[in-house]
């Protein structure tokens, strides 16, 4: 009886062990665990009856100190291929699926469909925040799928950076920062957004008609993730690894097929590509039909290669004086793209939401982009 009660004791240890090694290299998969099946049940459980939580800790999608984020088991880091620039703020990005669920392909530019239960986090931060040089967290924002569509939530971080507490005021707040980053020291007065403004950008009428809005993610799309990303131990494909995780269904076509957007940083790519992909991930979630700019005539989407509704040579729908034409091949100072990303007035100032100062790197890069073109005269 002795023996096997030894024998039992060793299974139950190791099984435990394995469980707490899943724990604490939850961030880090292998092609091998990533197909294997949990026999515990993922630790992340939400009761959508009850979101959203008053605290961003009861969602239960990360393990250790709160501000750290290292993910719970299945909680997947993720990054597209180009980021929207939200006042020069770092972002760390995570998504999580109900066990057994998966999402589907709808088109290389359209966002995945999550099934019901998908949360997705963004967290909004900045490093070496003065005078004490240290990181800060600012907000987490959820995107949370419900039977009846997605819902989005604003966590906003304490002074501590223990915890994040539900925005139930969604108003908006105002958080001074001044940060140095790169040898250069900044000061801002970010913008926690307002419900309003968040539903503004995240919204799509895909067959425009009355009252066919409905809330969106933006950023999850095939052509943003099929890209490389470091898990930690190993790099991956991050729609392949997806799909090895159970995350992706067989509707996922083959990865050369997907017309891809890339990192607009990267200089070593063609410098179309990138300025379209810089568009794309910064204006074309309003700027493309059923977006909340759709009325006018430019399409900022990545998959529109049709150079006039892209904007080049085209008038337009709000004239500005000595701005004849959306882009102005050749003629960066009279295009009304770079008059808009330029400035900061509220009325005239583009995107709308999402920034107070001007993405300086931004401009140049669709200054170069304009100059590379054909004059339109």
């Amino acid at each position: 009886m002795k023996r096997y009660y030894l024998l039992f004791a060793a299974v139950a240890l190791l099984i435990l062990g394995t469980y707490a090694c899943s724990q604490d290299d939850s961030s880090d998969y292998t092609e091998v665990n990533a197909k294997a099946t949990n026999p515990i049940g993922s630790p992340v459980k939400i009761d959508l009856s009850l979101v959203p939580y008053p605290k961003l800790s009861d969602y239960q999608l990360f393990v250790g100190p709160l501000k750290n984020h290292k993910p719970n088991y299945m909680v997947i880091p993720y990054k597209p291929a180009s980021a929207l620039f939200t006042d020069y703020a770092h972002k760390k990005r995570f998504i999580w699926l109900p066990r057994g669920t998966k999402a589907s392909y709808n088109g290389d530019d359209n966002v995945l469909e999550f099934p019901v239960g998908t949360v997705i986090s963004k967290t909004f931060y900045y490093d070496h925040v003065q005078p004490n040089d240290v990181t800060k967290l600012i907000e987490t924002r959820l995107l949370v799928r419900k039977a009846d569509g997605w819902k989005l939530y604003d966590y906003i971080w304490n002074e501590e950076q223990t915890e994040a507490y539900l925005d139930v005021n969604q108003n908006g707040y105002f958080v001074p920062i001044t940060w140095t980053e790169n040898g250069q020291t900044r000061s801002i007065t970010y913008k926690i957004p307002s419900q309003t403004e968040c539903v503004t950008c995240h919204k799509i009428n895909p067959l425009q008609i009355e009252g066919g809005e409905r809330n969106t993610p933006i950023g999850p799309k095939p052509q943003n993730l099929n890209t490389m990303y470091n898990y930690g131990n190993a790099t991956r494909n991050q729609l392949q690894y997806w799909k090895n995780l159970g995350y992706i269904n067989n509707t996922l076509p083959a990865l050369s097929s997907i017309h891809s957007a890339i990192d607009w940083e990267d200089t070593s790519k063609p410098l179309e590509l990138r300025a379209r992909s810089y568009i794309d991930i910064n204006c074309a979630h309003c700027h493309r039909t059923g977006g909340h700019c759709a009325y006018v005539p430019q399409r900022f989407d990545f998959a529109n290669n049709d150079l006039y509704t892209f904007g080049v040579c085209l008038p337009p729908l709000f004239s500005i004086p000595n701005q004849p034409y959306v882009i102005n091949g050749r003629d960066p100072d009279h295009s009304e793209i770079i008059y808009r990303m330029s400035t900061n007035a509220a009325a005239e100032m583009m995107p709308m939401i999402g920034r107070s100062i001007v993405h300086e790197e931004g401009v140049q890069l669709m200054r170069d982009y304009i100059n590379s073109l054909q004059g339109c005269h």
